[in-house]
């Protein structure tokens, strides 16, 4: 199934659907064509009588879904704001990409405390690796794609690879004593938390329920981030599975100035080491688990993953603060 996250004005550009006839691909030109002012906010073919009529007996995988343009309908109201032109991606740093007023406060209470240290190459861009593209192109997983993962690592969970019970028995139970002091799920959804705290420490929010078999949207952005790296058959250093992970956070994190309209909604996808085992066998790497548990691939250190977005745990001396 495509669920297209779009921040765009304009229509997407994904292929049409067998459902959908020469009158829809005529009805998207011309909705294409109209003014801003005139734009739908969705554009669906069960709301558009111009279109062809969906096949009731089209495959389950092709089902249509709402264009967004959220994005274009807050340049409407506020105008040429500073806040939704979007800045040259060529020059945008690993700060100005998951930069918040927040965040920059927070750095700046660890440098004074002398635990962290932020290299030049984290205020300027020295790389010239395009940015990932955005949400707006990624294709969701399904269950049965995180199952057949799950079937051949049977002790994978959202957490990366156990090596006993005990261990994930002490994980739940770590868990679940963190649970019982506030609710996650209500924190997650309110203002308690800034964006930064929620998506590059969400085992801070992690209540130990749910499964590695449901995360639909941690596994679809795992994959949509990872089949833009390129691999590589000889590599001086190998990237474990927690290290990718951090580069992952960091891009979600970066999509929320790009589309925030949906801030709401990526608040609420947390990432682990385990979603990006289900992504990398989903797309064929080659999975290295060595004795420890720890999973390695070789991916390109020159990819956009890991030159233009910051593994934030690597800049820390003693760790975050709490």
């Amino acid at each position: 199934m495509t669920q297209p996250f779009t921040s765009d004005d304009r229509l997407s550009s994904a292929p049409l659907l067998s459902g959908q006839g020469k009158g829809a691909e005529g009805s998207v030109g011309r909705l294409s064509n109209l003014p801003d002012s005139e734009q739908p906010a969705i554009v669906h073919p069960n709301f558009d009588p111009n279109q062809t009529p969906l096949d009731p007996a089209r495959p389950l995988r092709d089902i249509p879904e709402p264009t967004r343009r959220g994005n274009g309908q807050l340049r409407r109201l506020y105008g040429k704001s500073v806040r939704f032109t979007q800045p040259n991606e060529d020059s945008l740093s690993k700060w100005r990409l998951i930069g918040s007023e927040a965040l920059a406060e927070h750095l700046a209470l660890l440098d004074a405390a002398k635990l962290i240290t932020l290299p030049d190459s984290f205020y300027h861009n020295y790389s010239e690796q395009p940015l990932l593209s955005s949400f707006e192109h990624m294709t969701l997983l399904d269950m049965a794609d995180i199952q057949r993962a799950i079937r051949r690592y049977p002790n994978l969970d959202r957490y990366g690879f156990t090596k006993t019970e005990t261990t994930v028995d002490d994980q739940k139970n770590k868990l679940q004593k963190t649970a019982n002091s506030y609710d996650p799920d209500e924190l997650l959804s309110s203002l308690y938390a800034d964006d930064w705290q929620v998506i590059l420490q969400p085992q801070q929010f992690e209540g130990g329920e749910g499964s590695l078999a449901t995360d639909i949207m941690a596994c679809s952005v795992a994959v949509h981030a990872l089949k833009q790296c390129p691999t590589r058959k000889s590599v001086n250093q190998s990237y474990s599975a927690a290290q990718i992970c951090e580069y992952v956070r960091s891009y979600l994190l970066s999509q929320l100035s790009i589309a925030p309209m949906q801030r709401n909604q990526y608040r609420q996808i947390r990432l682990f080491a385990g979603h990006i085992i289900v992504a990398a066998y989903h797309l064929g790497w080659d999975v290295q688990i060595r004795a420890d548990g720890e999973c390695y691939f070789n991916i390109s250190s020159r990819c956009s993953l890991l030159t233009r977005y910051a593994n934030m745990p690597d800049y820390h001396i003693n760790g975050w603060s709490s």
